[in-house]
């Protein structure tokens, strides 16, 4: 019995078919690290089109008159963006015929794995000018 054990620990020993698979295990979350660090950015530029989709959207909306005062467009905006980042601020003003509105989003409120979240402690800001029509 124990002749055996000893014949199958020397066979396994000389064996090189598995070492592929430990090179594999230590090279996975690197690639794994690459991959979450691929979607976190996706996320932000995702996020980042569709705030700044939204800002011009309440822009329009003020300046064909939708919307009546500063205070309106600044609700929407926080509402709007608050379905996809907890804590958005809004700051919209009209000054010499110009609607401008500026919406700063933390970053880690896009990203998704947060993996890479001590790196991203800093703001998003997303803004856009109109002209008022009425």
């Amino acid at each position: 019995m124990r002749g055996k054990i000893l014949t199958r620990l020397r066979r396994f020993r000389r064996r090189e078919d598995g070492t592929a698979t430990i090179e594999t295990l230590l090279w996975l979350p690197v690639m794994l690290a690459f991959v979450a660090l691929a979607a976190d950015a996706a996320f932000v530029f995702f996020g980042q089109n569709q705030a700044y989709r939204i800002v011009q959207d309440a822009n329009r909306n003020l300046s064909v008159g939708r919307f009546k005062t500063e205070a309106e467009v600044e609700q929407y905006l926080t509402s709007t963006i608050g379905a996809f980042a907890e804590h958005v601020t809004a700051k919209t003003t009209i000054e010499n015929g110009m609607v401008t509105s500026v919406v700063k989003i933390p970053v880690n409120d896009l990203i998704a794995t947060n993996m890479i979240a001590s790196l991203m402690n800093f703001d998003l800001t997303v803004g856009a000018t109109q002209f008022v029509e009425y």
